[in-house]
């Protein structure tokens, strides 16, 4: 991607997320302090909707990536519309994760973006879905989008985690020469930094000054599902299904952990509770800055693993293995060494 092409879409998102600002208080587009929120001040939850019109504004001036991604920033249109809705009206979780299903069943159906086969992680030939293909795709998107969602609880925190799985896959993009999915992971790379400018807390900014909100952290998950499903699916796949664990180890390991903390303790998976891994850090006496760049410096290491298991051509079997043996060590350590907070903060809420 040219490089002018890279400043426009900083400029083109800073612009949009500067202009959105009053609107979002005429519309009551406002995370508002009190209750479980932590933050002192009000603040707009508009970073989604200046992250989709930076990358759709430059998108529409490359007729390449219009053909290849027209469906991918349609259907995110739809993501990012239903989260706006939950931003303003709190609607219910099953409401919001039915509206995502239907978007990534679009996305199998329409774009033939579906998890086909697993890969070797078995040591006994491809795992191959057949008909369960659809099923999964769907499984597995609304997975990544509530990942994504429930990562999105301090300041910077969801959007760089975001900003280096692209960066991981935009690296292994490449290396194998595919230009137009490391060409719009290039474009939403620079959006997402546009906004972690006015989100991330700096030396000269306590506090963010746009929030992603649901619509936001929903609507990153989405394009990210749709971008390591494609990248390692069908003829044109270059990284391993197993690569891509790797690259979203952070938000994925937290979630699946809950899926299953959560239940055991006779609570619902999606309930409020003080028992993400941001949590756990700030419980444990780390700052929010600290506890982001330990997240994100997790992130970057497992990302970094997964690179190299790429590069190596490592067997799919032994990336899984190893996959699941990290999630072993945080399931050990998250119950030994971090204990299990109380329930006062939601999976949403800013810090």
């Amino acid at each position: 991607m040219a490089l002018y092409a890279l400043i426009s879409t900083f400029a083109v998102t800073c612009f949009a997320l500067l202009a959105l600002r009053p609107l979002a208080s005429r519309v009551g587009l406002i995370d508002i302090p009190g209750g479980r929120k932590t933050h002192q001040t009000p603040t707009p939850m508009i970073g989604g909707l200046g992250i989709y019109l930076g990358t759709l504004a430059i998108c529409m001036l490359s007729p390449v990536l219009m053909n290849d991604y027209l469906i991918l920033l349609a259907i995110s249109g739809l993501v990012l519309f239903v989260g706006v809705l939950d931003d303003l009206f709190d609607i219910r979780a099953s409401l919001r994760m039915s509206m995502h299903a239907v978007a990534a069943w679009v996305m199998a159906v329409s774009a033939g973006i579906q998890i086909r086969s697993f890969g070797d992680i078995l040591f006994l030939g491809p795992v191959e879905l057949g008909l369960l293909a659809v099923p999964v795709t769907l499984f597995a998107t609304v997975g990544v989008i509530n990942a994504v969602n429930m990562s999105d609880g301090l300041d910077g925190l969801s959007g760089g985690l975001v900003v280096i799985a692209l960066v991981m896959l935009s690296i292994a993009a490449l290396s194998s020469g595919q230009s137009s999915i490391l060409s719009f992971s290039q474009i939403l790379i620079v959006s997402l930094l546009a906004f972690l400018a006015f989100n991330f807390r700096l030396l000269w900014k306590k506090s963010a000054l746009v929030y992603l909100g649901d619509a936001g952290s929903t609507l990153l998950g989405f394009i990210l599902a749709w971008l390591v499903i494609a990248a390692s699916q069908g003829e044109n796949a270059f990284i391993a299904p197993v690569t891509a664990l790797w690259f979203l180890a952070v938000p994925l390991i937290d979630t699946v952990s809950l899926l299953i903390r959560r239940p055991l303790q006779g609570r619902s998976p999606f309930s409020p509770g003080r028992d993400h891994l941001h949590h756990r850090l700030l419980n444990a006496g780390f700052n929010v800055k600290q506890t982001v760049l330990m997240m994100h410096g997790a992130a970057i290491v497992f990302g970094l693993i997964g690179l190299a298991g790429h590069f190596a051509a490592l067997p799919d079997g032994m990336m899984f293995t190893g996959f699941l043996a990290l999630f072993a060590i945080y399931m050990f350590v998250s119950r030994r060494l971090l204990g299990v907070a109380e329930d006062s903060v939601g999976a949403g809420d800013s810090c």
